[in-house]
Order: C-alpha cells, then sequence, then structure tokens
C-alpha cells in the first residue's frame, strides 16, 4: 500500500484571527499552498490546507475518486472551521477553486472565496476527448516544463500524468459551477495568471458575466503561470487576498 508522499502532506498553520481554508489543484497537494499559506499566516491568518482523497500516493489511487469525493472532503472542513468565531475564507487553485465555488454554493457562512485560475475552460485540444480517451487509456502524460521541475525541487509534489477517469469527473464538476454561478452570494475575488498554460481567458469572461458584479473583483497577475502561489508573484497574490479580506471584514 502506498504511503502518502512526505511532501503532499496536509498542514495547518494555526494561531490568527481569520480561517483560511486552502484548497489544491488536480494531481497536486498542499504543497503547491504552502507558500501562500506561510505568507497569509504572517499577517495574521490561521490556515489549513488539507489532502484531497486520490492525490498524495499514485495517479491509480486518484482515478479511484471523483469530485463528489473531493468535495466532500473541504465541505467537512468547512462545516468544521465555520463553528469556530472567526470568520472563514475559501481559498482554491485551479480544480481548488471549483470546490472552493461549490462550497459558495452550498455552505453557508462563508465570508469569501479566493478562486485562482479556475478552469472553467481549458487550452489543451485533448481535454475536449477525455471522455472518449478514457475508455482506451488511464492516464495520459503531462507536458512537464522547466517552471514544473523548478516548483518540485522547491517541494511541490504532483503527479507527472492525468488519471482520465478524475479529470472526466472534475469536468462535471465544471458543469455543475458554470450552471449555478449566478446562485452564489458570497463575494469572489478572480484572479486569473497572464501566463497561464492550462486555463483559457474565457473562463474569466465566463465568471465576469455569470457572477453578480457588485460579489466580484477580479486579479490580473501578469508575470504568472497556472501555479500561480508558487509563482514570482506571490506577494501580490498574498496583499491582494489580505485586502480583499480586509474589506470583506471591514477592516
Amino acid at each position: 500500500m502506498h504511503e502518502v508522499s512526505p511532501e503532499a502532506k496536509p498542514f495547518e498553520l494555526v494561531g490568527g484571527h481569520i480561517n483560511c481554508l486552502l484548497i489544491h489543484g488536480l494531481t497536486a497537494s498542499p504543497s503547491e499552498m504552502r507558500l501562500l499559506g506561510e505568507y497569509l499566516h504572517q499577517r495574521g491568518y490561521s490556515v489549513y490546507a488539507p489532502l484531497l482523497p486520490g492525490h498524495g500516493r499514485t495517479p491509480k489511487h486518484l482515478n479511484q475518486t471523483g469530485w463528489p469525493d473531493w468535495y466532500q472532503e473541504v465541505e467537512a472542513w468547512a462545516e468544521r472551521l465555520r463553528q469556530e468565531p472567526y470568520p472563514l475564507v475559501v481559498i482554491g487553485l485551479s480544480m481548488g477553486a471549483l470546490l472552493a465555488l461549490e462550497l459558495g454554493l452550498r455552505v453557508k457562512g462563508i465570508r469569501g472565496l479566493v478562486c485562482i485560475n479556475p478552469p472553467l475552460v481549458l487550452q489543451d485540444w485533448r481535454s475536449n476527448w477525455a471522455r472518449v480517451l478514457k475508455v482506451f487509456r488511464n492516464y495520459i502524460p503531462k507536458a512537464i516544463g522547466d517552471e514544473d521541475r523548478q516548483m518540485q525541487s522547491r517541494g511541490r509534489f504532483a503527479y507527472d500524468c492525468i488519471p482520465l477517469k478524475a479529470f472526466v469527473s472534475m469536468q462535471a464538476l465544471v458543469k455543475d459551477v458554470i450552471k449555478q454561478l449566478e446562485m452564489i452570494d458570497v463575494p469572489v475575488l478572480a484572479v486569473q495568471g497572464g501566463r497561464d498554460e492550462l486555463v483559457d481567458a474565457r473562463s474569466y469572461k465566463i465568471m465576469s458575466q455569470r457572477l453578480p458584479p457588485e460579489r466580484l473583483q477580479n486579479l490580473y497577475l501578469e508575470r504568472s503561470s497556472h501555479v500561480a502561489t508558487m509563482g514570482e508573484e506571490l506577494e501580490l497574490l498574498g496583499a491582494a487576498i489580505d485586502s480583499f479580506v480586509s474589506g470583506l471584514l471591514g477592516g
């Protein structure tokens, strides 16, 4: 049995007066949220970054799960944290941003959502054929570049392939989120990386068209790629989140 990789383990940084639930992306782990979590913790936030089911072990484990499993995990965390006396903000990257939006639809008491590069529309043409491809194969390889290798050297754990059953389940989550975006009554900070190699810019057009404008703020990170939480504009991202949350709470 494969144990969770040491680099992929969940983490908590407790001691602040605002609770942040950090949600990582598909095939990745809390490691990609660590730097942002440390930044926020230094500014008075308590940070909780769970490991989603199927992650942190092998791609086979991920293919045995789907979005209801991932959602159930983050919902349990959100329900626990909203019972505490401190405000709760949910911050998600990529697929984690989809789960954050789903939480905003279902869980009462969340004060704000931060959605970093939500994959409502993807650039890779193969995404349109995933449902067919999964009949013939279980995985497709990722295009691993220098930036991916650099993040790995800095502690990020992620699978080197995409488990197709899990990916198709994420596509079902995308449809569910898009269908209900107008119903979200929680303030949202939508973050777009200008160099995002995975998410099509149409994702942000959908967000701006479907979410009520009075509830939506946008942040464009010109030099950031998909994993903006480990990029060169991390401090700009962290400061924007801090400012967003302060505005929500009247600070």
